[in-house]
């Protein structure tokens, strides 16, 4: 009886591990089933682009390097988006969507020039996150930027200066990101970073505003519109020019006709 029990267990135990092999051959041969039947048919054949305006769908559809036929699975999206962001420079961002079984959906935001800044004669058109677009012959009405000079400057990069002028950088990716938030940017005509401490920045072509490098801009920027809506509407002429200086100690916002 003894050895009848014996040779039922060991019978159990053999079923048992004969069960476990055949659950995990089983998961083995339904997961090569599920990737061979992913390399067969997700395979991109249908591509869309959303949001570009300045780039062509040709060009964005070229610039991603998927090709058609290409396995969905094997895409790899954000290698895909940082290289295109790096090599158009009017890409802000780039999203891309894979949709089994075929389609592709490149969505992109793209960026616009804020300014127009000249280093040791080259004139570079940047956003506003400091991006440089591109290099021109000319500015197309642009606010015009003095007082940086940019080192090894390249389309797609970012404003790259001196340790002495990072301030100044700072301070100019502030100022614009809070002109192009309070939409005044076509307004302003110069930003003269020249000052170490400060900048000045011609606004209508008629008033000069002066600001701390290290300013809350969208604070000050608040202050410059009240003074234009409360006293400068309604006590200067057409023809009148004058100065805000934002820039004293005791944070007195002063307003001076020339």
């Amino acid at each position: 009886m003894a050895t009848q029990r014996k040779h039922k267990r060991r019978e159990r135990r053999q079923n048992g591990r004969l069960f476990h092999l055949y659950i995990i051959l089983s998961t083995l041969l339904i997961l090569g089933a599920v990737v061979a039947g992913s390399v067969v048919f997700f395979k991109a054949h249908t591509f869309e682009v959303e949001g570009n305006q300045r780039y062509s769908r040709e060009t964005l559809l070229e610039a991603s390097g998927i090709r058609d036929g290409e396995n969905l699975l094997t895409i790899p999206r954000r290698e895909i988006e940082k290289r295109m962001e790096a090599e158009l420079p009017y890409l802000k961002q780039v999203t891309i969507h894979l949709w089994p079984p075929e389609r592709v959906i490149i969505t992109v935001e793209e960026t616009i020039p804020a300014a127009a800044l000249e280093s040791e004669g080259a004139l570079w058109y940047i956003d506003s996150s400091g991006k440089l677009l591109e290099r021109v012959e000319r500015n197309e009405g642009y606010p015009a930027v003095a007082g940086l000079t940019l080192l090894a400057p390249s389309e797609g990069t970012f404003l790259a200066v001196s340790e002495e002028e990072e301030l100044k950088a700072k301070g100019l990716r502030g100022l614009l990101a809070a002109l192009e938030e309070r939409e005044l940017l076509d307004r302003v005509q110069s930003i003269d970073l020249t000052s170490g401490s400060s900048v000045s920045m011609g606004y209508d072509n008629r008033l000069t505003v002066k600001m701390g490098l290290n300013d809350d801009f969208d604070y000050d920027l608040k202050m410059l519109q009240a003074a234009e809506e409360q006293y400068i509407q309604d006590n200067w002429s057409d023809s009148d020019t004058g100065t805000l200086d934002m820039t004293k100690r005791d944070g007195e916002a002063v307003l001076s006709r020339d």
